[in-house]
């Protein structure tokens, strides 16, 4: 099977690599490691096509580099990654990320993950909305299936966009092995390195999308109760019980895990909410809203929480009941073990295959 993989938003500088480039990252290499006799292609960007073949599980495969056949400028241009593709020979499957290009003259079995809907349905700005439901629509419309991380987005994407609940299929993302509960000694060590005292609440914001609001409800709560607050993303100003630590390492982030109080994720604008699935591996009690995805996949593990003052009521509880606290981090390491990205790689492969039985 030869597979092209549209892979050109995952490249960020050091730390930054998350959400959906953390997605497709763990994805391609997990799928190279249990299908190894496939044939891997991957469209990036001009510019960083030099650091695609310095990853250590791309590099021993000296054939996705070596065939190449230049094409139009204006078709690279449109693309958006390389100018180099494999156009002159038989594709299988085209994997593609939030949207489809179809220049191709022979024809593949073409494969969306659509992540979410955010852009389509929360952005601030009704044009670039309009634009982004369009541009899903379309390439919903050219894939023979879809992927999406959540029964809560397959529901969206099938009732904003009338798809056959049949084309569309989920395979939860996983946690990378670099996410894992840290000793005791770790995270003193990383909550020094940081200047941060126990206890505290930890936040992540590993991207742009929700940033806004989840400082809104930081500053809110910093208001209402006495407790330090940690915030892992882009580096902000601290203020009076808010520490920002900016983009920090995948251990460095595991020990604030291990460490915290609790992480609190209080937003429903998520495909999946990944953070609530490296803090359940990590040992660390969740609080998240209900009726979100979080709620899908963390179930029992996490408590749940809809308003500002459910969630100080939240925090409040685990700060005086050691044992509700045991039991959420024996829970949530107990749900963690069963995301990997080795099972959702595995998953991944059983829709090439099934997507390849289907008759054009």
């Amino acid at each position: 099977m030869r597979i092209l993989y549209d892979i050109s938003q995952i490249f960020n500088p050091i730390g930054k690599i998350n959400g959906i480039k953390r997605h497709i990252f763990e994805i391609v290499k997990n799928m190279i490691n249990i299908a190894p006799e496939n044939e891997y292609i991957f469209g990036v960007r001009p510019s960083r096509w030099k650091l695609l073949i310095k990853w250590k599980f791309i590099k021993e495969k000296d054939e996705v580099i070596e065939k190449i056949t230049k094409i139009n400028p204006k078709i690279s241009k449109m693309l958006g990654f390389s100018n180099y593709m494999f156009l002159n020979q038989k594709i299988d499957i085209y994997h593609a990320n939030n949207k489809v290009y179809r220049p191709f003259p022979m024809k593949p079995k073409i494969v969306l993950t659509l992540h979410d809907l955010i852009p389509a349905l929360f952005s601030e700005d009704p044009e670039k909305s309009r634009k982004s439901m369009l541009s899903i629509k379309k390439s919903i419309e050219i894939a023979d299936v879809v992927i999406t991380v959540s029964n809560h987005v397959k529901k969206q994407i099938c009732e904003i966009f009338n798809v056959d609940q049949n084309k569309v299929k989920v395979v939860y993302n996983g946690c990378g092995d670099k996410i894992q509960r840290k000793s005791e000694e770790e995270i003193t060590k990383t909550l020094n390195k940081f200047q941060i005292k126990k206890p505290y609440i930890l936040f992540v914001t590993p991207d742009k999308k929700n940033e806004k609001h989840i400082i809104d409800f930081v500053n809110k709560i910093s208001e209402k109760i006495e407790i330090q607050i940690v915030i892992a993303g882009d580096k902000l100003d601290d203020k009076n019980k808010v520490k920002s630590v900016g983009h920090i390492t995948d251990e460095e982030l595991s020990a604030l895990y291990s460490g915290a109080l609790c992480h609190i994720l209080p937003d429903i604008k998520e495909g999946f909410g990944l953070t609530v699935l490296e803090a359940l591996k990590c040992g660390c009690p969740v609080i998240t809203h209900p009726d979100s995805p979080m709620e899908e996949f963390a179930k029992d593990s996490a408590l749940y929480a809809r308003t500002l003052d459910e969630t100080i009521t939240l925090i409040k509880k685990l700060l005086e009941n050691k044992d509700l606290r045991e039991s959420l981090i024996k829970k949530g390491m107990k749900r963690a073990v069963e995301f990997t990205w080795e099972r959702a790689s595995k998953e991944v492969l059983n829709i090439y295959n099934e997507v390849l039985s289907l008759k054009n």
